[in-house]
């Protein structure tokens, strides 16, 4: 199963301690370069940000059609991290939309 998350859904997971859980259910899942890129620029999320650089299930991706995340983020008004998942997915083929089923 192909997954792809966006910032929420992870820091989510990580506050009640069963990170685990997403690589138990989906294996690997791909974070967005901005999803990344988001943790470090928040304070609060600096242990996040330590966690997810040791998760071995977490796999930071660059999406490859930056044109259309530009354009998403035009028109919807969404931020990098949320527009960057929804591209991701789409060019991965996921099986779910970012942080949704997650």
């Amino acid at each position: 199963m192909i997954v792809v998350s966006d910032t929420t859904p992870i820091i989510s997971i990580m506050k009640t301690g069963q990170l685990e859980l997403l690589q138990k259910l989906f294996g690997i899942v791909y974070i967005p370069k901005a999803v990344y890129q988001e943790l470090p620029e928040n304070e609060t999320f600096l242990e996040e940000v330590r966690i997810v650089q040791e998760c071995e299930f977490l796999y930071v991706e660059e999406v490859g059609n930056e044109k259309s995340v530009t354009i998403l983020r035009k028109f919807t008004g969404l931020d990098a991290g949320e527009s960057e998942a929804i591209i991701l997915a789409d060019e991965k083929h996921s099986d779910v939309l970012p942080g949704i089923a997650l």
